[in-house]
C-alpha cells in the first residue's frame, strides 16, 4: 500500500536520512522510534507530502489516501461547534446533503411536472440519493458522536463552540476528524499527548482494529507495546525494521547490535592483519604480488560502520531523604469548587499518605488530578483541612513550571536562584550534568531551549532542594523513552514518599505501589500497582462467564501482588438467593451489550430505551452484588 524508495532528505547541509526505504501493507501498525533529532517527524512529513525529499519517491497504491496528525495544533474554525468541525471529515457527504436540499427545494417550487428539465431533476435526485446512502450519509451524526465520545467529549461538550476549548482539546477534535475520514495511510505524531488514560486505551483499541496502515511516533511505551506489530527505528540516517511490539524490538535490537559489533570487530582485526602484512613485506620482491593483491583487496573492501551506542539520556539517582513521620500528609473533608464551574470534589472524604507510599494519580482530564496535586502541596485552597506530618519536606513539580522560567536568565542562573543552602549550590553542576546540561550548555538562555530542555531544567530545579515527599505533575512530558526509563528507575528505588500525576502507563507501572483515581467528585484508592488497577477496572467490564461469583475461581493480584484465597460461599439462605439472582442478572448483561454494540441499533427508535434498560440492569447488579459481598466478608 505504501513504499518509500531511496528517500534522501536534507536539513540545511546535513542529510537527515539517505537512501531510506520502507514498505507497509494493509494492516501494518508501525511504531516509528529513534533518538531525538533522528528525523521521525520529518519522515512523516515527507510521507504526507508536506516536505519534499531531495531524491527518491513516496509511492502509494492507486487511489490510496494519506491522513496526518501533527503535534502542533493547526488553525481551526473556532466559530464552529465541536461536532460541526469533526463532521467536516465527511466533505463529500456534506456536499451531497446540501445538493439534496437544493434539489428538494427546487422540486417544491416547480410546477412543470411533464417537462424534460423536471425529469432530469428527478434523475439527479435519484443519483444523489444513491451516492449519499452508499457513503452512509444517514449515519454521519452517529459516527461523529461515537468517535467524539471515545475521545472524551460528552453530548453537551460536542455542542460547545471550539473556541471554548484549550489547545489539547482542539487536538482531540482534529484527531476525531482524521479518524472519521479513515485514510488508507494514517500518520500520527505523538497522538497520546493531551489524552488521559481512559482515552488512550480507547484510541489503542480503535487503532488495533484499523483497516489501513498506521505509522505513529510515540514516547508512550505501553501504547507501543499494546498497539503496534512492527517497529521502524531511525538511527544514523538509516531505518531498521523489526517485527513485533516495542518490547520485542528491544530484544531484537540488542541481538542485532551484538552481531553488528562482532562483524565490525572481526573486520577491523582482518584489516589490521592485512595492513601489518603489507607493511612487513612491502619491500620484499618475492612478496610483491601478494602485497599488491592485498592492497587492492583493502581498496575494494566495503567498510562496516561501528554500531551506534544509545543516545545520552537523563541519568541520576535521588539522594537518600531525611526521615519523616509515619503519616506524611492527611486531608480531611475533601471538597473543592470553582466559581461558575461544576464541583471537582464533592464527597468530603478523608485521604492519608504514609511514609514510603508511591502513589500514581490517574483519571480523566478535568477530574481534578492537578487540582489535588496542588491541594497536597498546600498551594490550592479547598473546603477542608490539610495536616502535614512530622519533618515532612515537600518538593513540587508542575507542568507549568517549565513555562514560567525566567526566559532571559541562563540555565545556571535559574538553578542558582533556587539554591538556598551551600549544599544545594554545590550540587548544581552535578545535577545539571545528570540532566544532560554540561560544559558551556549551562550558560544557554532559557529562551533558546526546546520544550523538552525546559522541562528538564524545571525538573532539575525541583530536585535541587532536599525533600522526602515529592509531588510531580506530568514529569515525563517532553522526555524521550530512554530518559523516562532512567527517571522511573530512580523513582522506584528512592526511599522517600511520592505522588505522581501521569498518563504514561509504562512509567506508572515501574514505580507505583498505590493508584488513586479521580472522578465523580471523589478519589478511589487501589492498594496495588498499575497492573492490579487495570485488573480491577477490567473486572467490572467483563461478562458473566468471566466475573460471576461461581466463575471467579482463578487467583488475582492483590495489594501486594500476591495471590488471594478464594473465599468459600456462605451457606445461608439469603446469600444463595442473592447468588442466584446475581447470576440471572449478569446472564442478561452480555445480551444487552451485544445489542448496543450493533451499529444498526444506534439509529433504531428503541435505542435510548435499551440504553436506559442497560443502566438499570447495571445498577441492580451493583446493588445485589454489594449485598452478596457483605455476606461473604
Amino acid at each position: 500500500m505504501l513504499s518509500l524508495v531511496n528517500i534522501t532528505f536534507f536539513v540545511g547541509k546535513r542529510a537527515l536520512f539517505s537512501n531510506l526505504s520502507l514498505q507497509a501493507v494493509k494492516g501494518d501498525r508501525i511504531g516509528l522510534v529513534g533518538p531525538n533529532g533522528a528525523g521521525k517527524t520529518s519522515l512523516l512529513r515527507v510521507i504526507s507530502g508536506t516536505y519534499q525529499a531531495e531524491s527518491g519517491s513516496v509511492e502509494l497504491q492507486s487511489g490510496a489516501t494519506v491522513g496526518f496528525l501533527e503535534q502542533d495544533v493547526l488553525e481551526t474554525a473556532v466559530d464552529l461547534t465541536v461536532r460541526e468541525l469533526a463532521k467536516q471529515a465527511f466533505t463529500e457527504v456534506l456536499e451531497l446533503e446540501a445538493r439534496l436540499d437544493r434539489i428538494g427545494h427546487e422540486l417544491t417550487v416547480r410546477t412543470d411536472y411533464e417537462s424534460e428539465a423536471y425529469h432530469k431533476l428527478l434523475e439527479d435526485l435519484e443519483r444523489t440519493q444513491q451516492r449519499f446512502f452508499l457513503l452512509d450519509g444517514d449515519r454521519i451524526e452517529a459516527k461523529t458522536s461515537e468517535i467524539l465520545a471515545g475521545l472524551g467529549f460528552n453530548e453537551a461538550a460536542q455542542l460547545q463552540p471550539v473556541s471554548t476549548f484549550s489547545g489539547g482539546w482542539r487536538m482531540r477534535i482534529l484527531l476525531a476528524q482524521l479518524l472519521l475520514r479513515k485514510p488508507d495511510v494514517l500518520l500520527l505524531d505523538e497522538p497520546t499527548n493531551h489524552l488521559d488514560i481512559d482515552t488512550i486505551e480507547w484510541l489503542q483499541n480503535y487503532l488495533n482494529a484499523y483497516d489501513g496502515v498506521v505509522i505513529l511516533v510515540s514516547h508512550d511505551r505501553w501504547f507501543l507495546d499494546k498497539m503496534v506489530n512492527r517497529i521502524a527505528e531511525l538511527r544514523g540516517g538509516r531505518i531498521y525494521t523489526y517485527t513485533g511490539n516495542f518490547e520485542q524490538f528491544l530484544e531484537q535490537r540488542e541481538e542485532m547490535i551484538e552481531i553488528q559489533q562482532r562483524s565490525f570487530d572481526n573486520q577491523q582485526k582482518a584489516i589490521a592483519d592485512t595492513e601489518r602484512f603489507i607493511e612487513r613485506f612491502r619491500a620484499k620482491a618475492t612478496k610483491a604480488r601478494q602485497v599488491q593483491s592485498r592492497v587492492k583487496a583493502l581498496d575494494r573492501l566495503e567498510r562496516l560502520e561501528a554500531p551506534e551506542g544509545d543516545a545520552a539520556s537523563v541519568n541520576f539517582r535521588f539522594p537518600d531523604p531525611p526521615r519523616s513521620g509515619q503519616v506524611v500528609l492527611g486531608i480531611t473533608n475533601l471538597r473543592k469548587t470553582y466559581p461558575g464551574k461544576p464541583s471537582v470534589f464533592t464527597s468530603g472524604q478523608d485521604l492519608q499518605i504514609e511514609r514510603g507510599d508511591k502513589i500514581a494519580l490517574v483519571g480523566p482530564n478535568g477530574s481534578g488530578k492537578s487540582t489535588l496535586a496542588r491541594i497536597l502541596d498546600g498551594i490550592e485552597p479547598f473546603d477542608g483541612s490539610r495536616t502535614v506530618g512530622h519533618n515532612v519536606l515537600t518538593g513540587f513539580f508542575a507542568q507549568h513550571l517549565a513555562e514560567v522560567l525566567d526566559s532571559k536568565a541562563t540555565i545556571l542562573e535559574v538553578m542558582e536562584a533556587t539554591a538556598k543552602t551551600s549544599e544545594a549550590r554545590q550540587m548544581i553542576r552535578t545535577l545539571l550534568g545528570n540532566f544532560l546540561f554540561s560544559g558551556e550548555d549551562v550558560f544557554k538562555p532559557i529562551q533558546v531551549l526546546s520544550g523538552g530542555e525546559r522541562s528538564r531544567v524545571a525538573l532539575a530545579r525541583t530536585l535541587l532542594e532536599p525533600a522526602n515527599f515529592l509531588v510531580l505533575d506530568e514529569p515525563t512530558n517532553h522526555l524521550d523513552l530512554a530518559s523516562k526509563e532512567v527517571l522511573v528507575n530512580a523513582l522506584s528505588t528512592w526511599k522517600g514518599t511520592l505522588l505522581v500525576v501521569s498518563h504514561d502507563r509504562h512509567f506508572i507501572s515501574g514505580f507505583a505501589t498505590k493508584i488513586w483515581r479521580t472522578g465523580e467528585g471523589r478519589v478511589e484508592e487501589y492498594l496495588g500497582g498499575y497492573e492490579y488497577y487495570e485488573y480491577k477496572s477490567a473486572e467490572s467490564r467483563q461478562p458473566t462467564a468471566d466475573k460471576g461469583p461461581k466463575a471467579e475461581q482463578k487467583p488475582k493480584p492483590d495489594s501486594r501482588k500476591q495471590k488471594t484465597e478464594v473465599r468459600k460461599q456462605p451457606a445461608n439462605d439469603e446469600s444463595r438467593k442473592l447468588e442466584a439472582r446475581l447470576a440471572e442478572l449478569e446472564a442478561r448483561k452480555p445480551v444487552l451489550e451485544a445489542e448496543l454494540a450493533d451499529p444498526k441499533v444506534m439509529n433504531h427508535p428503541d435505542y435510548n430505551a435499551k440504553v436506559k434498560a442497560y443502566q438499570e440492569l447495571q445498577a441492580e447488579i451493583d446493588r445485589v452484588g454489594e449485598r452478596w459481598l457483605q455476606l461473604t466478608a
